[in-house]
């Protein structure tokens, strides 16, 4: 196997290639530049189109999470409002409350629907009565000891 005399020599003493001169070689050269233009156009078209996706549907995404971001923006705003409307309610009808459980306003409406004040006040104390099946006195009156005492049924 015979290798050839320039290959034995090291890369930087190879003889030059001799680029050919002429008409012929002119248009050689343009064809080989012109076919390099399309082969890297060719590899350039989905790229381009690969990163233009990409960036649009970067745009979208980012669109679309301003649009949600803004629906919570409302949505918090109209429950601010909302809260502050109870809140007012309820101020409101704390006062109405206060107004109606005022001891003079229900003495007024007492006399009116005819009520008065007894002449004499009298306590009744009555008898503290164990729950049955127990032996025990309870001090406590509760509601079964008071239904004893008055006959009612438990």
């Amino acid at each position: 196997m015979a290798v050839a005399a320039d290959r034995l020599r090291p890369p930087s003493h190879r003889a030059r290639r001799r680029v050919p001169t002429g008409r012929r070689a002119a248009g050689r050269r343009a064809a080989a530049r012109t076919r390099a233009r399309v082969a890297t156009r060719a590899r350039r078209i989905p790229f381009g189109v690969t990163a233009l996706c990409l960036v649009a549907l970067v745009i979208l995404g980012l669109v679309a999470a301003q649009a949600l971001v803004t629906q919570d923006s409302f949505r918090l705003a109209e429950l601010a409002r909302r809260a502050e409307a109870l809140e007012a309610d309820y101020g409101r009808l704390r006062l109405e409350a206060a107004r109606l459980s005022s001891p003079d306003r229900i003495a007024s409406a007492a006399r009116r629907a005819g009520m008065v004040l007894p002449e004499q006040v009298e306590l009744i104390r009555l008898p503290a009565v164990a729950p049955a099946g127990s032996s025990e006195e309870t001090t406590e009156l509760g509601t079964f000891a008071l239904k004893g005492v008055l006959g009612g049924g438990p």
